[in-house]
């Protein structure tokens, strides 16, 4: 698991930067090929940070200044980026969108990172409106529990809500209560009264959330997410391409619209 550095939180809003740290993708597998998709994508990412000249390091937040999406520089992006996508997509449990919407966005969060919170609740409503809504968008979430025990109680808590089918819900919900990294916000007695709220069975929801039920499900979810080479949260990979941090809409609009291009001109 990564290690937690704190940072503060930028002044301006409107300048959301990346959680990322080190940006590099090393997938484990047991075939060349995807061991060269990986090497593309982690080189994509590591050129751009470098022509940008952001610093590598893991932290849920950083300085002011936004960093631009990296992309994949080779001449075979097209075919590495569907075979990083091939390997992500079953791996996801939630999904939210049409199923056969040209796009696909992949989030890595931790539902106490600050700027996963406002992705969120500011840029995340905008990307559903104009391009979930619309069909042109499916967002999936992967959970990257890494802040602390709070952080890994959120993310059971999410998946017992799963079982009610009301994921995204109670994802909403945690995002819109955060008050602090393992201050007691995301404290199990809290985690139940959000299930109550949303119209979860409570009774059904405690005695998931009591059972460790999903200990072990996010641990390896955290853990496969730290060996695919995140090293921060949020990080998405739109498409087979790699977007890092809470970014402004603006730079989702034009990271989407790049890959509804792409996905047009196939």
């Amino acid at each position: 698991m990564p290690t937690k550095t704190k940072s503060q939180p930028p002044e301006d809003e409107s300048a959301l930067e990346p959680t990322a740290g080190e940006a590099r993708f090393s997938f484990k597998a047991t075939h060349v090929y995807a061991v060269l998709v990986v090497l593309a994508f982690a080189a994509g990412i590591l050129l751009g940070y470098a022509a940008w000249g952001r610093p590598a390091a893991v932290s849920s937040a950083r300085s002011a200044a936004p960093a631009p999406a990296a992309a994949i520089p080779t001449p075979d992006a097209s075919a590495a980026q569907q075979d990083l996508m091939a390997t992500l997509i079953p791996k996801v449990r939630h999904f939210k969108g049409d199923p056969n919407a040209p796009v696909t966005i992949i989030e890595f969060a931790d539902f106490q990172c600050p700027f996963c919170g406002r992705h969120a609740t500011i840029t995340g409503p905008q990307i559903d409106q104009q391009y979930i809504q619309t069909h042109k968008v499916r967002l999936g979430f992967w959970n990257f529990a890494f802040l602390g025990p709070e952080s890994n109680w959120a993310a059971e808590a999410a998946e017992c809500a799963a079982d009610q089918g009301k994921f995204w819900e109670y994802h909403d919900k945690l995002f819109n209560s955060q008050a602090g990294e393992n201050q007691g916000a995301f404290s199990k007695d809290n985690l139940k009264k959000f299930a109550a709220e949303i119209g979860l069975d409570t009774s059904t929801f405690n005695d998931c959330l009591d059972s460790g039920k999903y200990v072990q499900r996010i641990r390896d979810d955290s853990d496969a997410a730290s060996a695919l080479g995140v090293r921060s949260t949020p990080t998405f990979v739109i498409n087979g391409q790699a977007l890092i941090g809470a970014q402004p809409f603006d730079v989702f609009r034009q990271a989407i619209d790049g890959a509804l291009a792409g996905a047009a001109s196939q």
